[in-house]
């Protein structure tokens, strides 16, 4: 399910990195072929395909979520330039850029103070998710041992409710499994290849009805955009604001020293928290970011303009009270 790979993606910048570096820099994908089974409450099959610059996904299953049952059947191709992400039941499909080397150029135009407090705002992010969800270790990860998957031997790490195995001679995940709040799910490769597919694999499928994704039509200024958020002190702030409001909340505990049952308010509470992860929209996320960062830049400057009018009001009425000169 690509919904995890996003989470992946987003749990992996919200982590401390590593020596300053870019977090949006692009690693070069191998060639090859993995099929998987799906199983929790998500059940069916997926394959990803890479030929070295192309990365193409394909999903069939149930999923069963909130009292409900939803068959799904997704395409999703991801270009040096592009992203493709198709429902193939609905016969719709979205296409949008690759954020991903917009960011990275955003991040390297940051000056070296705001750099480090995109990294700060990061690292404090990441262990505000660690606080919340019990994520202990989460950084490293503890090592479970090797186990085979397909053939291939991989080596086991927990991180949290999130276990994974990765392939010992390649980066490839071969098992993942995951139990957070209202959300199981599990991944289990069953066929490894290290051949390219066929070029043609790659074609969007037809009489899909693609349309260019209304939140993504300007990548390298939505881009700026959400960078400077990342980066800025009014994040810092509000992320400062937060762990205080979480170490309070965190602070009661009952009398055995466990948290406090919910209350049907928080127990209603977690509940939007999981509509909210189930049906996050990284497109409107950036757009929000950035329309936000923009309106804070934009309130700045009319302070700054106000405060330089009263300056000048101010120097306008001193000078017609200028003391005379004696002679």
């Amino acid at each position: 399910m690509r919904s995890l790979a996003l989470s992946a993606t987003l749990l992996a910048i919200a982590l401390p990195l590593a020596a300053q570096s870019n977090p949006w820099k692009t690693l070069k994908v191998g060639k090859g072929e993995i099929t998987y089974t799906l199983s929790g409450d998500v059940t069916g099959t997926s394959k990803t395909s890479s030929d070295g610059d192309r990365v193409l996904h394909q999903q069939t299953g149930t999923t069963k979520m909130m009292g409900k049952t939803s068959n799904t059947n997704t395409w999703s191709l991801m270009t040096p330039d592009s992203t493709w992400t198709a429902d193939l039941n609905k016969k719709e499909g979205t296409v949008a850029p690759n954020m991903l080397p917009a960011l990275a150029k955003a991040y390297d135009e940051l000056d070296s103070d705001a750099k480090k407090r995109l990294h700060q705002n990061m690292d404090d992010m990441g262990a505000m998710m660690s606080r919340m969800f019990n994520l202990a270790g989460v950084n490293a990860g503890e090592k479970l041992g090797t186990k085979t998957y397909a053939g291939q031997e991989c080596e086991e790490r927990k991180f949290g409710p999130f276990t994974a195995c990765t392939m010992t001679k390649a980066p490839i995940m071969l098992h993942s499994q995951m139990s957070l709040m209202c959300f199981n799910y599990e991944e289990t490769a069953t066929a490894v290849s290290f051949s390219a597919p066929a070029g043609d694999a790659f074609t969007p499928p037809a009489g899909i009805a693609w349309k260019a994704d209304k939140n993504l039509q300007k990548p390298d200024s939505m881009a700026k955009g959400f960078v400077l958020y990342l980066s800025s002190q009014q994040l810092a702030d509000s992320i400062a604001k937060a762990k205080g409001q979480l170490q309070q909340t965190q602070a009661g505990t009952s009398g055995n020293g466990q948290p406090p049952q919910m209350t049907p308010e928080q127990q209603a509470s977690m509940q939007k928290a999981c509509d909210a992860i189930k049906n996050f929209d990284m497109g409107k996320a950036l757009a929000d970011a950035t329309n936000q960062m923009m309106k804070e830049i934009v309130e700045s400057a009319k302070r700054q303009a106000v405060e330089s009018g009263k300056e000048a009001a101010t120097s306008k009425i001193k000078g017609l009270f200028k003391k005379p000169k004696i002679p």
